[in-house]
Order: C-alpha cells, then sequence, then structure tokens
C-alpha cells in the first residue's frame, strides 16, 4: 500500500493519480521544486537584472533533505 497519493489535474474532468512510498513523494517533490527553481532562474535573468535569482534548493522555501538512500 502506499504511502502517500499524489493528484495532478490535467484538464476539469480528468486527473493523474501516482500512489507513492514516502520517499518516493518526497524525491517527486524535490524535483519539481529544483525545475522550477531552475525555471525562474532562466526567466529572471542574470543577478541584478529583473530580481534575485531564486536558488534551485530552496525554491520550495525548505531546505533539501538530500539524495534518497534506501536503507
Amino acid at each position: 500500500m502506499a504511502d502517500v497519493s499524489v493528484r495532478f489535474a490535467m484538464t476539469n474532468d480528468s486527473e493523474v493519480v501516482l500512489n507513492l512510498s514516502l520517499p518516493q513523494a518526497l524525491r517527486l517533490m524535490e524535483a519539481i521544486a529544483r525545475k522550477v527553481g531552475e525555471t525562474l532562474a532562466e526567466r529572471s535573468g542574470p543577478p541584478g537584472v529583473g530580481g534575485v535569482v531564486p536558488s534551485p534548493q530552496s525554491a520550495n522555501g525548505m531546505p533539501s533533505l538530500g539524495p534518497y538512500s534506501p536503507s
């Protein structure tokens, strides 16, 4: 059984549901946050032009948990 269900709305009447273990869900969240940080950094340009370039590690406001290593 999955620890976490992650739902992504695709359209008004459909969604994708991922049933993941907690470590898998954490890796997914970190990957999404990293991609958002990279995208924001690309759009804002160099530091001092258009604002501060966000750090991908802190884009979600939380410290990175580091890479997942199974026990």
